[in-house]
């Protein structure tokens, strides 16, 4: 689909840039290595996530959930305020399409079929591109691109590589927006989200005699719509319209008919405040405060204690008494470290451990099962409780508890 230029456009460069913009972003992020270490990646060969700085173990994906809720009420904000800026000026798709009907229009007048191969050519570069910048959010560029030159990317990084550069290869050759208006449910449900005072694009009515109905606004709209109709589930802010319509009218000294509104005023000129907006805003904020807090507050290492089922009580000939337990230490640091397994003081007992509890080292993400034994002397009433701590470099970085068993 190749869409008529314009003369002098007001929105179409700034959504431009907007949309290179996101683009050179998904393109560096995987690229940038703080500390050596991605900026954002899921790791799945260790289940964890990096993410700005922290590594999230599986067990620490709860604050994935948040982040994904901050994602959803963040889409719903920016719907209720802008409309479907998403769609027009942020959406992939719309760049993919935008991308495809460039490489039409510079291949147009090219003899055929030196035209169409070009073009599919160039779809084909596009299509790598997409596929490996995915890839990226999985498997660092560098390692990416050492185990492609060797071979060794393996079956499920390779298929997932091939099959998202098939699908992207087809979507710049046959669908494009047709995805838009037929397939993406994100146009309803930002449909659903709008409210009366969100931004939207409209002919004004106030000026509809003024209209030559000349056609432009029809004519540079990527989704083929006629905004004079009104509000319409395929637009997508893109302006696009608004720049044709100014091309036109410009010469006739007016301003064009079309514009941006976020909504038909009050009579005394004022306009509401969307009060919904401001209320997922603040959950918004809310969600972000947690996450930051979550992250922040995470523990360098972890301790997890299981009693062995299998493992009898002993009572030896001293009178103490012997449980069996299995220690899961995890360092979530990103150095290694040495830990020791200790108990906390139980005046009137004397407290042991057998096993391999001392000089524990761990490298960095590492975890360990530790297999030991809790020594008692004199035999605790029942219910006792025993805390057991982790200690590194003198402080105390996790407890658990350590239910004793009399028989």
């Amino acid at each position: 689909m190749i869409l008529p230029p314009f003369k002098t456009a007001r929105i179409a460069p700034k959504r431009k840039t907007v949309q290179w913009l996101c683009t050179l972003l998904l393109l560096v992020v995987p690229f940038i290595r703080p500390g050596g270490e991605s900026l954002l990646r899921l790791d799945a060969g260790t289940r964890t996530l990096l993410f700005f700085g922290a590594k999230l173990r599986i067990e620490e994906f709860y604050l994935l959930l948040v982040v994904v809720l901050i994602l959803v009420f963040g889409f719903l904000f920016v719907t209720m305020l802008f409309g479907r800026v998403w769609c027009g000026w942020l959406c992939p798709q719309t760049t993919l399409g935008d991308l495809a009907d460039w490489l039409d229009a510079r291949t147009r007048g090219i003899p055929a079929p030196l035209d169409g191969a070009l073009r599919h050519a160039g779809y084909l570069v596009l299509s790598a591109l997409v596929a490996s910048n995915l890839v990226w959010y999985f498997i660092a560029p560098p390692d990416f691109f050492a185990r492609l030159l060797s071979g060794s990317l393996g079956a499920v990084a390779g298929i997932s590589l091939a099959a998202t550069g098939v699908i992207v290869y087809l979507d710049l050759a046959f669908v494009r927006r047709t995805f838009c208006k037929t397939v993406c449910p994100y146009g309803r449900i930002q449909l659903m989200a709008m409210e009366r005072g969100t931004l939207t694009l409209e002919f004004d009515p106030g000026l509809k005699e003024a209209c030559i109905r000349c056609g432009s606004c029809v004519r540079a709209c990527p989704m083929g719509i006629d905004i004079r109709k009104g509000l319409q589930i395929e637009c997508i802010n893109c302006g696009r319209c608004l720049d044709a319509c100014r091309d036109v009218m410009a010469p006739r000294g007016s301003g064009g008919l079309i514009h941006y509104t976020f909504g038909p005023p009050a009579p005394d000129g004022s306009r509401a405040i969307n009060k919904k907006a401001l209320l997922v805003g603040g959950v918004v904020t809310l969600l972000a405060v947690l996450l930051v807090v979550g992250v922040t507050t995470r523990k360098e290492a972890t301790l997890k204690v299981q009693r062995n089922a299998s493992g009898e009580v002993k009572t030896l000939a001293d009178g103490s008494l012997v449980n069996f337990y299995s220690a899961y230490i995890e360092n979530r640091s990103d150095a290694a470290g040495t830990f020791q397994l200790e108990t906390a003081p139980m005046p009137g007992y004397r407290v042991e451990l057998v096993g391999p509890v001392r000089d524990v080292e761990l490298s960095a993400n590492e975890n360990r099962k530790i297999g030991f034994a809790l020594k008692l002397k004199p035999a605790p009433a029942p219910g006792t409780v025993v805390e057991l701590r982790l200690v590194t470099a003198g402080k105390v970085v996790a407890a658990s508890p350590l239910p004793v068993a009399l028989r």
